[in-house]
């Protein structure tokens, strides 16, 4: 397979579901609570109906895990993830800071992504061994060796939290330079970009992590959940960005233990 080429055919169908989901924008839209009391729309399903469809069409022998809609064929060496709206609650609320996400996994290793924000009209990509553009602008994550002057990205502090990293969560805010709020993949991305050092994220799935790591990783920076592994997207928090600063936030972490 072409990666290149795939990474192509999903760029044009973000674009696609990227239009469906700015016709609803700041627009009056029912919102329903999942059973996770996360909140969704009808973009969302749209989106997401738009994508799997685009795959299953042109890639039929693939799998899909979708956040809205499941796992088809989840156990193919080759598999989609799909996070139609990622910061679903941004994207309720008009703020212009929801992405889209795709990747495609083989063995279970994101091999391509894609992170797109659709209100902001900037799209991320990178492919296994060929580097991460925004558009044809190479991305390289900051340079920056020291926590005490970093300028750092997370999640909400609800999310560390409930999440029991209150810990991790206040001595970022005492010992780093700048820490701001930046969520979901917005944070992500700022972090592959080198707009910020890292993005510090307790709370995700597979979804929000797949695209965000290969990208990270083909920008020259790092990826690994807080356990220190690097190699799983799917333990539920990720630190990404400068691989000094994201050494810098484990050391915090192995600190508490």
């Amino acid at each position: 397979m072409n990666l290149l080429d795939t990474k192509d055919a999903a760029l044009s169908y973000i674009k696609i579901s990227n239009a469906e989901i700015m016709k609803w924008f700041r627009t009056e839209m029912n919102v329903e609570s999942k059973s996770d009391h996360s909140p969704v729309t009808i973009a969302d399903y749209k989106a997401e109906e738009i994508l799997r469809n685009k795959i299953s069409q042109n890639y039929p022998d693939h799998g899909i895990i979708g956040e809205e809609f499941g796992e088809d064929n989840s156990k193919s060496e080759w598999v989609w993830t799909i996070d139609p709206i990622d910061g679903t609650r941004s994207f309720i609320r008009g703020l212009p800071l929801f992405a889209s996400l795709i990747s495609l996994l083989y063995k279970g290793e994101p091999v391509m992504g894609i992170i797109s924000l659709p209100a902001l009209g900037e799209t991320a990509w990178a492919v296994k061994g060929e580097g991460a553009y925004s558009g044809k602008k190479r991305l390289k994550v900051s340079k920056h060796k020291n926590l005490k002057d970093s300028f750092i990205a997370t999640g909400d502090k609800y999310c560390f939290k409930q999440k029991k990293y209150m810990h991790l969560y206040n001595t970022l805010n005492k010992e780093a330079g700048i820490v701001r709020t930046y969520p979901d993949a917005f944070g992500h991305l700022m972090a592959i970009r080198g707009a910020v050092d890292v993005m510090v994220d307790p709370w995700a799935y597979i979804w929000d992590f797949a695209p965000c790591k290969i990208i990270v990783k083909e920008a020259g920076g790092e990826f690994a959940n807080f356990t220190g592994n690097k190699g799983l997207i799917d333990r539920g928090n990720a630190i990404s960005g400068n691989p000094k600063l994201v050494k810098a936030v484990q050391a915090i972490l192995l600190k508490k233990k």
